[in-house]
């Protein structure tokens, strides 16, 4: 009978250790490529960390502006500030005294010349002229009492002269009737100039009577009212007067601007100028200078901001009448002097710098950019 032998394998010492070696090392491998991820990781953040440092700290770049030289047309200017003002304004007072009973017109009012702008009360004049033709009347009266009274004198002088011829009146009576006929004489030419006299003042009271009524000057506006209803006004025959409002051309303005004693004498007559109104900031005036004042106008005398201007005129253009006001707030550019045909650069491409030379150092506009000499009379 045969004999079955059954054999069973167990793992041996030297097989269970290369496997447990083999898991050690997977491990071990396993680590060491986490840690250098980490390591690569970490160097990353410290490079753009370095990187964002350096970056912030470097300047940023500048922009520029370039611009080719060209030819173009120079025009120097002269700015000045100041205020529109009409070139006829009339300032309007009474020329007798009393209280205002009646101003037909307000302010801003449009009149013609001749319209009644005030009417002072009447009633002291109206007296004075009531009494005027009283004198007259008692005057021209005079005037026939004294010519019946030389013509009686003259009868009775022609009489005497009769009978002194026929030896029947004296010397004596004929003397005294020829007194009395020279008295009468001049007694009636005295009544006459009486009447004159009295004609005269009533003239006078009649005309102060028209005063009391205030006419316009001229045609214009009414750009300033002083003067209120029912106020007591000083007439101008004795005093200044009470100034009541002003009556102004409108149709004929001037630009009145101040100029620095620096720049007046490049202001000519005839120069053409060009105004900014602040009221009306999208449109630009023309005008010409008409005037250029000789008297210098100081301001701040004693302090710090002390100035000294020219006062200087221009005739605006271009404007409808009523459309400007007096006392407006303007700017003026005046183009005191035009070259064609020159070399320009941007001003702000010019700067002065001191240069050495054999004669010694010079102060001149060079660019800042290219070291040319540029002839920049005003900001292109």
């Amino acid at each position: 009978m045969d004999t079955v032998t059954s054999t069973t394998i167990r793992p041996t010492a030297a097989n269970n250790g290369v496997t447990t070696k083999n898991v050690v090392d997977k491990i071990k491998k396993k680590k060491k490529r986490n840690r250098l991820i980490w390591i690569l990781l970490g160097v990353l953040v410290v490079v753009i960390i370095a990187l964002v440092i350096v970056k912030s700290g470097k300047e940023k770049p500048v922009t520029v502006q370039t611009e080719k030289v060209s030819t173009r047309t120079i025009t120097e200017v002269v700015q000045a500030t100041g205020k529109i003002q009409p070139e006829t304004s009339v300032k309007i007072s009474p020329e007798v005294p009393g209280e205002i009973i009646s101003l037909p017109f307000k302010e801003g009012a449009q009149v013609k010349k001749g319209d009644l702008l005030a009417e002072i009360k009447p009633t002291l004049i109206q007296a004075q002229y009531d009494a005027g033709v009283s004198q007259v009347e008692s005057a021209k009266a005079a005037v026939e009492q004294t010519k019946s009274q030389m013509l009686t004198a003259d009868l009775a002088l022609k009489r005497t002269k009769q009978l002194h011829e026929k030896s029947l009146a004296a010397d004596a009576d004929l003397e005294v009737a020829q007194q009395q006929y020279d008295v009468a004489v001049a007694n009636h030419n005295a009544a006459k100039y009486n009447v004159q006299y009295a004609q005269n003042n009533l003239a006078q009271y009649a005309e102060s009577l028209r005063r009391t009524s205030v006419l316009a000057p001229m045609d214009g506006y009414i750009t300033q009212l002083i003067s209120q209803l029912g106020e007591k006004v000083v007439g101008t025959q004795a005093f200044a007067g009470t100034e009541m409002m002003t009556v102004s051309d409108l149709s004929v303005m001037n630009a009145m601007v101040d100029v620095d004693e620096n720049d007046v004498v490049n202001v000519k007559l005839g120069d053409t100028a060009r105004i900014s109104i602040d009221a009306y900031p999208d449109r630009t005036f023309v005008g010409t200078v008409i005037e250029v004042a000789n008297s210098a106008e100081l301001k701040g005398t004693g302090t710090q901001d002390q100035s000294t201007n020219f006062q200087v005129k221009i005739r605006l253009a271009g404007f409808q009448t009523g459309e400007l006001r007096p006392g407006m707030s303007c700017t003026a550019k005046i183009e005191t002097i035009t070259k064609p045909n020159i070399m320009t650069i941007p001003i702000m491409a010019v700067t002065r710098r001191t240069m050495e030379s054999k004669r010694g150092r010079k102060s001149v506009a060079v660019s800042s950019i290219l070291y040319l000499a540029a002839p920049v009379l005003a900001m292109v």
